[in-house]
């Protein structure tokens, strides 16, 4: 079903905050000339075009950045004068300091088109910020691009969804059951969503991890629930479903490293598409039918394209992680997905990070060269405890570059608050360092904590740290937020908060923004602090700054 999406604008200079404006529905940019939609992995990007393409009907068209770059624009006169919706620049983009790259290219054919109106799809790992900004800009109709993220599924979106989705008989039930399992942050993402919706309506048992639940949807695709096809194959000795996968494993992995949109089923193909027969593979005869099950789309008469590049990019990695079990060398397969700087480049980074989670004997290495795209991407919940103690070490150099981001991106690193990591944790907490590059990696530190399981251990840490005057404000309220939802519930926990609560009113704890009152007041009203109460904390704000504040709270 559709579902209208909202985003919130990402201001210039705050992008590495994953923070900025109000959200708002995505509709009401419509008459904005350009802007650029940014959104995680199967965030809807792709969907959230096509429906906002058809919202303006004639006026606009929706065009693959592959295409749009290797066509003849004399071709497409029809282009001219619309709202041009140009998608995956993250899927073109070569990662390279060449000045011919991908992106130039899109601004030099905008640019050539008379700098029609626009709008540009990116990963948002694969965004780079002002300097993309600044380039479009050039090419903008008015001079001026806006940069959207797109928004997490909201709990309405996610309920019409399931409502409406075959074998899901209770949107609540399922949901509550997500959240039971540990597995809710699939369902504020549109593809997680509809793969879990896939796997668990099919009466499979709730996936453990985003590659446990990638490898059933991968299974459930594979197998013909077409009763006719089932019977036609049973009297041909059908492929063995394992077998089909490793095909299609082996086709994705040859597309994605070629560069090739797909694949031509009959005939000799060309170079977007070429013939499925060109693949080199010892069971060739695992190739057609593998084509015809529906980890396959048709994309035209006769060229078939893998059914979302995510897919494609899990099946490739599971592949080639197998290849190099059976003796192929690593260093052969990174050869082919890095730079010349030997950095992976960008639009392999989710491959990379597939074959991290997949392959143990490249996952150091991976690391090392991608700390954020193998958390993003990959799956690090099976990682060892050396193998977390590099991800997190790494993140930490990320965290303390000037304009990083990796600290937004704490969901995705989740996994490493386990008890086995508590020590790394404690050490970056409980360091004497006040350094502006330490102060971000408690950030990251304090936001992954929250993120992920209850560690007791640090309840009494999180609260000397939110009173430790110090530290950043922004780290008193981070370390506030992760106590509260780090821990549960108690009269223990209530006690504590009041008398923190007490302590930030008089003074005894520094609040200079009232950001720890407004949190500790959200966290207690009204249950632990009922309306007769909470206007003796609310009195005496007399300036027109906290008054406003008073009246937002």
């Amino acid at each position: 079903m559709k579902v209208f999406r909202t985003c919130t604008e990402v201001r210039e200079g705050n992008s590495e905050q994953r923070q900025g404006g109000d959200s708002r529905p995505l509709e009401e940019f419509r008459s904005v000339p350009a802007y650029v939609l940014l959104g995680d992995p199967g965030a809807g990007k792709s969907t959230t075009f096509e429906v906002e393409c058809e919202a303006l009907g004639d006026e606009a068209c929706v065009i693959p950045a592959r295409r749009f770059l290797n066509v003849k624009l004399k071709k497409h006169p029809e282009w001219r004068g619309k709202t041009l919706f140009i998608d995956g620049l993250d899927e073109v983009r070569a990662g390279s300091s060449n000045t011919c790259t991908p992106f130039d290219r899109i601004c030099r054919r905008l640019d050539a088109l008379d700098r029609p109106r626009f709008r540009l799809s990116c990963r948002e790992a694969d965004w780079l910020g002002a300097n993309d900004r600044k380039h479009l800009e050039y090419v903008s109709p008015d001079s001026a691009v806006v940069v959207l993220r797109l928004d997490p599924l909201t709990d309405s979106d996610i309920d019409s969804i399931l409502n409406d989705y075959p074998g899901i008989d209770d949107a609540q039930a399922f949901i509550a059951l997500a959240h039971e399992k540990g597995v809710a942050g699939f369902l504020t993402n549109p593809q997680t969503l509809e793969l879990l919706a896939k796997v668990v309506g099919a009466g499979d048992k709730w996936p453990a991890s985003r590659k446990d639940l990638f490898k059933k949807a991968c299974a459930q695709m594979v197998y013909e629930q077409n009763e006719e096809h089932q019977a036609a194959k049973a009297l041909n000795n059908p492929p063995d479903s394992a077998d089909l996968l490793d095909a299609a494993g082996r086709l994705c992995a040859v597309q994605l490293i070629s560069g090739a949109a797909g694949w031509t089923l009959h005939g000799t193909g060309e170079e977007s598409y070429p013939a499925s027969d060109r693949c080199d593979y010892d069971h060739r005869e695992m190739i057609r039918p593998v084509l015809a099950t529906k980890l396959f789309k048709g994309v035209s008469n006769n060229r078939l394209a893998p059914v979302h590049r995510h897919i494609a990019e899990f099946l490739a990695a599971r592949y080639i992680a197998g290849v190099i079990e059976n003796g192929l060398s690593a260093d052969r397969v990174k050869a082919l997905i890095t730079g010349q700087d030997g950095i992976v480049v960008t639009e392999m980074r989710e491959l990379s990070a597939w074959l991290a989670a997949h392959c143990q004997g490249v996952r150091l290495e991976s690391i090392e060269q991608d700390p954020i795209g193998v958390g993003l991407y990959g799956n690090i919940r099976e990682f060892s405890l050396e193998e977390k103690h590099a991800l997190l070490v790494a993140l930490n150099r990320e965290a303390s570059r000037p304009g990083s981001s990796v600290w937004g991106w704490a969901t995705a690193f989740r996994a490493l608050a386990t008890s086995d990591m508590e020590p790394e944790f404690r050490k970056i907490l409980a360091s004497s360092s006040r350094e502006e590059a330490h102060q971000w990696v408690v950030c990251l530190a304090l936001l992954v904590l929250k993120e992920g399981e209850y560690l007791p251990g640090f309840s009494r840490l999180l609260l000397e740290i939110v009173r430790d005057d110090t530290r950043w404000p922004r780290v008193n309220y981070a370390a506030l937020e992760t106590f509260i939802h780090s821990n549960p519930d108690s009269a223990d926990k209530t006690n504590k908060l009041k008398t923190l609560l007490a302590d930030v009113q008089s003074g005894n704890v520094s609040d200079p923004d009232k950001r720890l009152l407004a949190i500790l007041l959200t966290r207690l009203y009204p249950r632990e602090l009922p309306p007769s109460e909470v206007w003796d904390y609310l009195s005496g704000e007399e300036d027109d700054e906290e008054g406003e504040w008073i009246g937002e709270w």
